[in-house]
Parts: C-alpha cells; sequence; structure tokens
C-alpha cells in the first residue's frame, strides 16, 4: 500500500513499525505537521523523479485524523492524492493522538491505504510483556513487578530502562530484586514527571535539579522531551475545550483523562498563555527533527529547550 497511518500511544512502537516498513537507506523525507501545509507534502509526494526511485514520506503529528482539523482546500487536496497516489511514493502519516473513525479523512485513509492501530500493553500484557524480554535471564514475578512500579507503568520508559541490562548481565544470569533496584532507582521514574510538572509550573529550581540527577542516571532525553510535548498537548486541548464551555467532566471524557489529571492540567493552564504553548508545541517538534537527523544533540536539545521557556 501506498497510503499509511499510524497512530499509537508509545513512541516506541510507533518508531518500530515506521522501521519494519522503512528499511535502513531507502530515500526518506520527514515532514512535522505542525511546521508543513499539505500542499507542500502533496506536492512532494507526487514529484516525478526521473529515475522513478521509490521514497518513502513520514508526516508526524498528523493530528487532523483525530481531533484537529483541515480547512476545506486541505481536506480536498487529500482526498483527491489518496484517490490517485504516485506510484513510487509511500506516503506515512503518523500520530500519538487517537484517530477518529467518524471522520471523512479517516475513512477516506482506510478505504485506499492501511491503517495501523498500536497501544501500549498495560497490566497483565505488559508484565508478561517484559517477561518475553527479559526471557534469556532468571527474574522473579516480585522483581517484574518492581519495573512495573518504578516506572510507573509507562512503556516507553519500562524499554528504556531494561534495555540496560543486557549491558549488565550475561545470558543466563539471575537478576535479583537488590541487583535491579541498584539500576532501576525507585522514584527516578516518579522524578521524570515531577520534572515535567516543574517546567510546565516553571519552576526552575526544581527542574534544573532533577536534570541533573536524570544525567547520572542516564535517563534518555528523548522521554523527557516526547513526556514534556504530551504535557503540553493537553493543556492545550484543555484550554481549546474550555472556551468552548466545556465542563471538567467532559474535558476528561474528550482528553481519556481521570478526575485528579483534569484538575492537575486546570493547575497547569493557568500558568500558561495559549500563544506560548503553541510557540513551545512548535519548538518541541523541530527539536524532534533536528535531533533525528543529527544535526542537534539531543541532550544540549533538552537544556536549550528549558532555557527558552523558563525565561517566559
Amino acid at each position: 500500500m501506498k497510503l499509511i497511518l499510524i497512530s499509537s500511544d508509545s513512541k516506541t512502537l510507533l518508531d518500530n513499525k515506521l522501521s519494519e516498513i522503512i528499511k535502513e537507506n531507502q530515500n526518506k523525507i520527514t515532514y512535522q505537521m505542525k511546521d508543513s501545509t499539505i500542499r507542500d507534502i502533496i506536492e512532494e509526494a507526487s514529484y516525478v523523479s526521473m529515475f522513478e526511485e521509490e521514497k518513502y514520506i513520514v508526516v508526524k503529528n498528523a493530528d487532523f485524523f483525530g481531533k484537529e482539523k483541515l480547512n476545506e482546500k486541505e481536506t480536498e487536496l487529500l482526498q483527491n492524492y489518496f484517490e490517485h497516489p504516485y506510484e513510487h511514493t509511500t506516503l506515512i502519516f503518523t500520530t500519538y493522538e487517537p484517530i477518529d473513525q467518524r471522520k471523512t479523512i479517516t475513512k477516506k485513509i482506510q478505504e485506499a491505504g492501511n491503517v495501523y492501530h498500536i497501544t501500549a500493553p498495560k497490566n497483565y500484557e505488559l508484565i508478561e510483556e517484559i517477561k518475553r524480554r527479559l526471557k534469556k535471564y532468571k527474574i522473579e514475578d516480585q522483581t517484574v513487578r518492581y519495573i512495573v512500579d518504578a516506572c510507573l507503568g509507562v512503556y516507553d520508559i519500562i524499554i528504556n530502562e531494561i534495555s540496560k541490562l543486557e549491558f549488565i548481565f550475561e545470558k543466563g544470569s539471575s537478576l535479583s530484586l537488590e541487583q535491579i533496584k541498584k539500576i532501576i532507582v525507585p522514584n527516578v521514574s516518579d522524578n521524570v514527571f515531577k520534572f515535567v510538572d516543574a517546567v510546565v509550573m516553571k519552576d526552575s529550581y526544581t527542574a534544573f535539579h532533577l536534570l541533573q540527577d536524570f544525567e547520572s542516571s542516564k535517563i534518555d532525553s528523548f522521554q523527557i522531551l516526547n513526556l514534556l510535548a504530551r504535557e503540553y498537548r493537553l493543556i492545550f486541548y484543555y484550554k481549546l475545550y474550555e472556551q468552548k464551555g466545556y465542563s471538567l467532566s467532559q474535558i476528561g471524557k474528550e482528553l481519556n483523562l481521570r478526575d485528579w489529571q483534569v484538575e492537575k492540567i486546570r493547575k497547569e493552564s493557568s500558568n500558561i498563555h495559549k500563544d506560548d504553548l503553541k510557540d513551545f508545541l512548535v519548538e518541541l517538534g523541530k527539536i524532534d527533527v533536528a535531533t533525528k537527523n543529527g544535526s542537534y544533540e539531543k541532550n544540549l536539545a533538552l537544556k536549550s529547550f528549558l532555557m527558552k521557556v523558563l525565561e517566559y
């Protein structure tokens, strides 16, 4: 199929799916939807190469398959391309937001291409996934449960943490609870969320203090940047629904958040202007592109972003 839509709540799983589709050394062009127009994307996808070279175009944060909206002209451009895609281009849209099956644009890509909904494992499935990944070691159930609790059940953080183990332990080693506690430090993941809260609330002292801890603990800056982007997106959507007169319970339903999470977002939203939110999200999108194409080192990118955000 020359048209693909991937929706996932996990960066790790989404990236894995992209790697399945696009092999190394293949011609790939990446667009950030927030920095691009539908016209630019369609023109690139329709470009006829003299050598009929196969190319892959990845459009990130294509949230218009969910809560975001396109204007009438943009929708028409996309639908026309979906009906007649260029045979040497594979156009891939990705989003971390839920897909709205009722939207016409979603129905069109389902008819013309492939749509993948990839959900990170949770609860029992998450425990079984960790066991599968650690099957070359001897590990008890209580140790697996500790890993889940220490990482707050967040799949991407868990994968990042357990990936360290293969550099420390040989195949067949026994992983005791005491050993794992020294590697996956209790509350490290909790501190990641405290860090995100500190940045959003512009508590520079706490933010930079925790950042020093992350550097010594080798916490991946990509994970931190992704969590920051998620938090700012939630606040942005909260403000949109608030302007429309939605109640807190209605907002929670729309954003799939619990009451305490909605209340936290409400408090955070009062500390940030909507225009600043847009700037932060655009900046995070640029950082994502720059770090992945190698033009920006991820740790430096995180620090630079903090300096900008905490100056506002």
